[in-house]
């Protein structure tokens, strides 16, 4: 299936994620980590197109045959599976996604709703470099 097959959300869509499908939190922070990268990489695609970085909801209506790939590579089993509206965009992970006000930064948190001991959040800006983060009293 092609990325062009998945649709665009309408306001009020209900998405599905069967999460028996991960065997480890490791496996589904691996996909945190993948996301991030994608982001990363349209907001290259974004400043060089348009001069800025852009917000999530940008980032969806301007390249969402890109955004959209890593849900095909990432769960090719889940066909209707589509990113929401912020901040749930996909089942147990919540985004916060800031852009800076001139428009030359941004500032990503991807966090795991699921572990409610550790917070653990996967964190990325314009830098490129993608942070873990856990609670102080928490292993990474």
């Amino acid at each position: 299936m092609g990325c062009e097959e998945r649709k665009t959300p309408a306001a009020g869509d209900v998405f599905f994620l069967d999460f028996s499908l991960y065997r480890t939190d490791q496996e589904r922070r691996k996909h945190a980590l993948g996301l991030l990268r994608t982001i990363n990489t349209a907001e290259v695609g974004e400043l060089s197109n348009y001069g800025s970085y852009a917000s999530w909801q940008t980032l969806l209506a301007h390249q969402p045959e890109f955004v959209n790939k890593f849900l095909v590579i990432n769960y090719p089993q889940e066909v209707t599976l589509h990113f929401a509206d912020m901040p749930e965009i996909l089942p147990g992970w919540s985004l916060r996604f800031e852009v800076h006000a001139d428009g030359r930064g941004y500032d990503v948190r991807l966090q795991d709703l699921k572990d409610k001991q550790c917070w653990y959040a996967a964190i990325t800006d314009e830098s490129g470099v993608i942070r873990q983060s856990k609670a102080i009293d928490c292993e990474i």
